[in-house]
C-alpha cells in the first residue's frame, strides 16, 4: 500500500525553503568570497596566494563538516541537521561582516565552511523525499536553483558596494539567512513528519518510515550504501575532479575579468551575476534532462560546457567572456544535481544523506585544492588566466572518467 504523499503546497513550500537554504549556505557562506576575492585582498593587505588560503580554509571546513556529517546525519536526522547547519552559517556571515583583521575573517570562513555542510548534504534528500522516483532530478534542480539565486543576490550587493565594503555585502547576507533560519524551524520541521516510503531500490514504494523528530530508521552507513550504486568509484572521482575546476572557475571569475582583462568592478559583477543566474538555470534544465537521457550523458554534457566555458572565460574576451560565465553556471549546478539524483536512483532516503555525505567529502577534497593552487599560479605567472587553462584540462578528465553504465535514464534497462 502506498503512502499518501503531502499536498501540493506543502511540497512547493518545502522545496522553497530547501532551495533558499542552499542559496544561504553555498552562496552565501561559499560563493561569496569569490567574488569579494579581490575586495577582502587589498583591504586586508594579502598576496594572491594568501587570499587564496582563505578560500581553501573554508573549503577545508566544508569538506571537514562533510565528514561530520556524514557520521551524525544518521543521529540527528536530515532536517536538524539541515536546521543546525543553517544557524551556524548565520554565525559565520556575522562574523564576516564585522571583520576587523585576518583571523576574524579566517574563523568566519571557517564557520561558514563547517556549517555549509550541514544543509547542502541533506536538503536534496529532504527533497526528493517529497516527490515520486521520475522527478528526483528535477527536485533536486529546484533546490540548486537556490543557490544560483544567493549568487544574483551577492552580485548585485557587490555591484552597488565601493570596492572596500565587503563587509557590508556579508552584512546583509547575515540579515537574509536569519530569515532563512526561522523559516527552516517550520517548514523542513513540519517535512520532516510527514511518512515516506521508499526501498533501497528507489522505487518509491519501500519500507523505510521518517518519524515525528526528523530521524529515520538506519540501516547501514554511508560507506555502505554507496557500494549499491554501480560505478561509484568513478563517479566519486568525476565529482571530486569537478569540484576541483570549479573551484578555481569561480574563486578567479572576478580576479581574471578584472586584472587580466580591464574589466571594471561593475563590468566583472554583472558576468559574475550572469554565472549566477545560470546556475539557476542549470538545475532546473539538467535535472529533466538527467530524467530522460540518463545521469551519465548529462554529466558529460555539463563537463563539455564547463570546459568550453573555461577557456572562454579565460580569454576575457567582450561579451563572450560573459555570456560563458553564464554558460558556466548551468554546469555549475548540473553536476551536483545529476549525482545527487543518481545517488537517490538506488539509495533509500534514510540513507541518503549518510552516502551523499560520503560523496561531497570527494568533492569538498577537489574544493580545497582549487583556491590555493589558483593563488600560486596567479602569484608565479603574474596572471589568471593559467588557472582557466587548468579548470578546462581538469573538466576534460572528469567526464572521460564517466562511463554510459554508469547512469542510464530512469527506467531504463
Amino acid at each position: 500500500m502506498h503512502e499518501p504523499r503531502p499536498a501540493n503546497g506543502a511540497v512547493v513550500g518545502v522545496l522553497a525553503v530547501a532551495a533558499a537554504a542552499a542559496g544561504v549556505s553555498q552562496a552565501f557562506g561559499r560563493f561569496t568570497f569569490s567574488l569579494l576575492f579581490t575586495d577582502v585582498r587589498d583591504d586586508l593587505g594579502l598576496t594572491n596566494t594568501r587570499a587564496g588560503s582563505l578560500g581553501s580554509a573554508n573549503l577545508l571546513a566544508y569538506l571537514a563538516g562533510t565528514l561530520a556529517v556524514s557520521l551524525l546525519v544518521g543521529r540527528m536526522g536530515l532536517t536538524r541537521t539541515a536546521r543546525t547547519g543553517l544557524v551556524g552559517v548565520t554565525a559565520g556571515l556575522v562574523l564576516l561582516g564585522w571583520s576587523p583583521n585576518v583571523a576574524v575573517t579566517t574563523l568566519g570562513l571557517l564557520c561558514t565552511g563547517v556549517f555549509a555542510a550541514g544543509v547542502w548534504v541533506t536538503v536534496p534528500g529532504i527533497a526528493t523525499a517529497r516527490v515520486g522516483p521520475n522527478r528526483r532530478g528535477t527536485a533536486i534542480g529546484m533546490v540548486g536553483a537556490g543557490i544560483g539565486v544567493g549568487i544574483v543576490i551577492g552580485s548585485l550587493l557587490h555591484a552597488g558596494a565601493a570596492t572596500d565594503a565587503w563587509r557590508t555585502v556579508y552584512r546583509v547576507e547575515a540579515a537574509g539567512a536569519v530569515l532563512v533560519s526561522v523559516l527552516g524551524t517550520r517548514w523542513l520541521r513540519d517535512a520532516a513528519s510527514e511518512p515516506e516510503r521508499r526501498p533501497v531500490d528507489g522505487t518509491g514504494t519501500g519500507t523505510g518510515t521518517a518519524n515525528r523528530n526528523g530521524t529515520a530508521n538506519r540501516n547501514g552507513n554511508g560507506f555502505v550504501a554507496l557500494r549499491a550504486v554501480p560505478g561509484w568509484p568513478r563517479l566519486l572521482t568525476s565529482y571530486g575532479l569537478f569540484a576541483l575546476a570549479m573551484s578555481l572557475m569561480v574563486t578567479f571569475l572576478v580576479g581574471v575579468l578584472k586584472e587580466d582583462a580591464g574589466y571594471s568592478n561593475a563590468s566583472a559583477s554583472l558576468a559574475f551575476s550572469c554565472f549566477g543566474v545560470g546556475t539557476i538555470l542549470g538545475g532546473p534544465v539538467f535535472g529533466p534532462l538527467a530524467d530522460r537521457i540518463g545521469r551519465a550523458r548529462a554529466l558529460h554534457v555539463a563537463y563539455a560546457v564547463m570546459a568550453t566555458t573555461a577557456v572562454l572565460i579565460g580569454t576575457g574576451a567582450r561579451p563572450w567572456a560573459t555570456i560563458a560565465a553564464g554558460a558556466f553556471g548551468t554546469a555549475f549546478t548540473a553536476v551536483p544535481t545529476t549525482v545527487a539524483a543518481r545517488l537517490s536512483d538506488v539509495i533509500a532516503a534514510e540513507r541518503f544523506g549518510a552516502a551523499y555525505g560520503v560523496a561531497t567529502l570527494a568533492f569538498g577534497a577537489g574544493l580545497m585544492v582549487g583556491p590555493q593552487l589558483g593563488g600560486v599560479l596567479g602569484d608565479v605567472t603574474g596572471s589568471f588566466r593559467p588557472v582557466f587553462w587548468v579548470a578546462a584540462a581538469v573538466a576534460v578528465a572528469a567526464g572521460a572518467i564517466i562511463r554510459p553504465a554508469d547512469g542510464r535514464a530512469p527506467g531504463a534497462r
